[in-house]
């Protein structure tokens, strides 16, 4: 058998015992952590042009492949790669809050000022890159704010009110690529009061929204190698939850209290839908979903990616 063939099946293998590993809490990581791992293609690349045979090309993958995981996770003391063993993603968490920033790291503050005739707000984010995370509730006389600190690029926003409805825009502008850049940190507040439409592009960012105090109408999310962390409130009586991801980590926290149905597509992923039952292929519902004046409804379009969906 070629090595080609025993190389990805042994991949495939990997994968799937990284997903289930995750999901029971003995290692973190995100799909930003894989995306950051390019160099490793470089590794196999050089190891399958070398003239031995294919059994010990083989071996000299997967010792590769561990000897990376090993470095990673026992020197990378900046939180860069987000992996650790048995809940040592609290360094992650520890690194957000670091001022171990180059000089002339830019920071930048914007906001929104809150208008009582506004009841209904549609926000749209180009997270593009980065670690975005919801701050406490923005002040009473402020509709949202947004700060930025990194050296990626800088945001412009725009808004348009129609009738009782708003529309925000923000958008990164003057993107760079600069070696050894330490990335985005990005924290978004939000005003509680009026209803919100959201539509995030997130690329290959990372985004923890913590929702459970905001009426939600709308959730979009389109992402690529990202990492989604989202909790959703019971304060809207209907939330639309749309989300296409490519090689990405989604985590879902939904109320008891509210009925949710759940549509999914997924090639290749770790699933784990907690208190949902299957009605039908690709149809998942709760219990209370008939009953509950609360209802929201997820679809979720992702390839090989890790879903995990929890009730609380």
């Amino acid at each position: 058998m070629s090595y080609r063939k025993i190389f990805w099946g042994v991949v495939l293998v990997l994968i799937g015992i990284l997903f289930i590993l995750k999901n029971v809490g003995v290692i973190f990581f995100d799909w930003m952590t894989i995306w950051r791992l390019w160099p490793l293609i470089l590794i196999l690349w050089g190891i399958s042009l070398i003239p031995v045979k294919d059994y010990l090309k083989l071996i000299f993958s997967v010792v590769a492949i561990g000897v990376s995981v090993v470095l990673v996770s026992t020197f990378d003391k900046s939180g860069y790669y987000s992996f650790g063993w048995d809940g040592n993603n609290h360094r992650y968490e520890k690194n957000w809050e670091d001022d171990n920033w180059k000089e002339g790291t830019a920071e930048q503050e914007l906001f929104q000022s809150y208008d009582s005739s506004i009841q209904r707000v549609e926000l749209n984010l180009e997270a593009a890159a980065g670690d975005f995370r919801m701050t406490d509730e923005a002040p009473a006389d402020k509709l949202l704010t947004f700060w930025k600190k990194g050296d990626i690029g800088n945001y412009s926003m725009t808004s348009e009110d129609d009738s009782t409805n708003r529309i925000i825009n923000l958008k990164i502008e003057d993107s760079q690529v600069k070696f050894h850049n330490k990335g985005m940190q990005v924290k978004l507040g939000l005003n509680p009061k009026p209803v919100w439409d959201m539509n995030f592009d997130i690329g290959a960012a990372s985004i923890d929204f913590d929702l459970s105090n905001y009426k939600v109408g709308k959730l979009n999310i389109d992402g690529g190698a990202s990492s989604i962390d989202i909790k959703l409130s019971e304060l809207s009586d209907f939330t639309e939850v749309n989300i296409n991801a490519g090689a990405s980590s989604i985590d879902l926290q939904i109320p008891e209290s509210a009925g949710a149905e759940l549509r999914t597509e997924t090639v290749l992923s770790s699933r784990n839908f907690e208190g949902f039952k299957k009605i039908s292929q690709g149809l998942f519902r709760t219990d209370n979903f008939d009953k509950a004046t609360r209802k929201i409804i997820v679809d979720i379009d992702a390839g090989v990616s890790s879903v995990n969906i929890k009730r609380y």
